[in-house]
């Protein structure tokens, strides 16, 4: 099996990732919680504490799902593009991800590539063509990228999630799981990426909805 040339095989960079948006997506989640049990009084602070570490979450669950289901040239080649624009000073923007993506996909042609090389000279391209060839080909199979449409879908499965642990405020778990699980049979069903993150946040949905469920008949018991 072929393994890509150069210094970077792009398994630091999505550790990294994995890691760090799993260390503060939950630790957001504990310090909300325990923020709501001081300061009940003030909301506002833990919901949006919350909101951070359910954003943190569902990048998680991107970083997990990109990682997987990449090859390992697809993942050095991502993350060879995301250094490049770091040397660059750009970071993990918007114009950085979509070339890191389009890296990946074998869609960056020889210019670019050679721009994108010159804001770091020392980190090779991690690919088995030289800088003058053509980039990659990949099959075309009419496929549709749900992916944006799935994130959306665990966001709200997540925020749903979190509201449905709250035993006051459970109910209003319900809105965000309704809508989560609509998004998420529209990125499960037509055929392409996007599919096991919809899956994902359609699990989310239903766990949220059985934990409002739950909380909900506990509490019309005991006050009943």
């Amino acid at each position: 099996m072929s393994t890509p040339a150069g210094s970077r095989s792009g398994n630091g960079y999505w550790s990294t990732q994995i890691g760090a948006t799993a260390l503060l997506g939950a630790g957001c989640i504990v310090a909300s919680l325990i923020l709501l049990e001081t300061k009940p009084d003030e909301p506002g602070g833990a919901v949006l504490v919350a909101l951070i570490g359910i954003s943190s979450l569902t990048t998680f669950g991107w970083a997990v799902d990109s990682a997987t289901r990449s090859s390992a040239q697809e993942r050095a080649l991502f993350a060879w593009a995301i250094a490049q624009h770091e040397a660059a000073g750009h970071g993990n923007d918007a114009r950085a991800m979509s070339d890191a993506a389009r890296a990946r996909d074998g869609e960056l042609g020889a210019e670019q590539i050679r721009i994108l090389q010159a804001f770091r000279p020392d980190n090779r391209y991690p690919a088995l063509v030289p800088l003058s060839g053509a980039p990659r080909e990949r099959p075309i199979d009419g496929a549709k990228n749900r992916i944006g449409v799935a994130l959306i879908a665990l966001f709200l499965a997540l925020t749903g999630l979190y509201f449905s642990c709250i035993p006051a405020v459970s109910v209003l778990g319900w809105p965000f799981q309704l809508v989560a699980t609509i998004l998420a049979v529209v990125a499960i069903v037509p055929p392409g990426r996007g599919r096991r993150l919809g899956i994902a946040a359609g699990i989310v949905s239903v766990l949220g909805t059985l934990v409002t469920v739950v909380i909900v008949a506990w509490r019309i018991v005991t006050v009943g």
